[in-house]
């Protein structure tokens, strides 16, 4: 019998190797075995060469495996298996009218705010362009610290009323010089943006006015080329520089010229419709000139104003 059966076999288990020291206790452990060994009429135990390293991690843990005996591998836990989406996750409930409500209002608040944002909406601050605003913002800088306001400007617009001649023709001539340094103040400020820029903002104004029913007018840019003009609308254009309907008022002159255009014969209306052609390669000419990019296709009133 080897010494790794007898180890096996629990013959080891009587050994007494607690009391002996690490050095000696080795060599006690070898004779010992040698005995059993020689007891079970066997050869000698040759006994395995290890290191000492782990003879004395046998004697430390008091285990007697031998080597020949595998480790057990240490347990790896499981992976848990993924939670279904579909079962887990809670539905959504569906938003009640008053979050429909809140969702809605803050889309459209920003919406306005990207608008604004293009639409230039704050130009370069006019100054009085009137002798009377002028005067009442003189006497309110007179008598500031003694009224409250709305107090104060009552009292200035009062003591306006009542300024000499001479102060008069001086407000005068300042609003007209105010006037003049608005007109420039403002082009400046439109020079110092692109007419593309000019182009947008004026598109974001004319959406805003809808959105906030509030009249944001379209910024005034030379630059820009004026849109092409329908046949009907050229002609109407020709009628009222005609001076036939000068001192008539605006809605009976358009209906008499809308009675003309259709008494008009064919021939007439195929040089009008002609005038429409060219207008509408200027309008693509210059708009590829100033903008860098082609004109946008004629809509679907566009095509049929020019069939008629």
């Amino acid at each position: 019998m080897s010494w790794q059966s007898a180890a096996r076999g629990g013959l080891l288990r009587t050994l007494q190797c607690s009391a002996l020291p690490r050095r000696t206790g080795v060599i006690g452990l070898q004779n010992q075995l040698n005995r059993v060994c020689l007891a079970a009429k066997s050869g000698l135990a040759r006994p395995q060469i290890q290191p000492i390293s782990s003879i004395q991690s046998l004697f430390q843990s008091n285990s007697f495996a031998t080597a020949s005996t595998p480790l057990k591998a240490s347990k790896t836990p499981k992976a848990k298996s993924p939670k279904k989406a579909d079962s887990e996750t809670k539905k959504k409930r569906p938003l009640t009218e008053k979050q429909q409500e809140s969702q809605r209002l803050k889309k459209l608040s920003n919406r306005i705010k990207e608008l604004k944002a293009t639409a230039l909406i704050h130009p370069p601050k006019r100054l009085p362009s009137a002798a009377y605003t002028l005067a009442i913002c003189e006497k309110m800088r007179e008598i500031k610290g003694e009224y409250n306001h709305p107090e104060l400007f009552l009292v200035a617009a009062e003591r306006a009323k009542s300024i000499s001649g001479d102060e008069l023709e001086r407000l005068r001539a300042q609003a007209k010089a105010n006037i003049a340094a608005n007109s420039a103040a403002y082009d400046a400020w439109v020079k110092s943006h692109t007419p593309l820029q000019i182009k947008e903002a004026n598109t974001a104004r004319q959406t805003l006015s809808h959105l906030v029913k509030k009249n944001y007018s379209p910024i005034k840019d030379d630059r820009l080329p004026a849109k092409s003009r329908s046949a009907y609308v050229l002609f109407v254009a020709d009628r009222l520089n005609s001076g036939m309907y000068q001192g008539m008022h605006g809605r009976d002159s358009f209906k008499a010229i809308g009675e003309e255009w259709k008494a008009l014969p064919q021939s007439e209306k195929d040089h009008y419709h002609k005038l429409q052609v060219e207008d509408r390669e200027r309008y693509e000419r210059e708009h590829q000139q100033v903008y860098g990019q082609p004109a946008p296709p004629r809509t679907r009133v566009d095509e049929l104003e020019a069939a008629t």
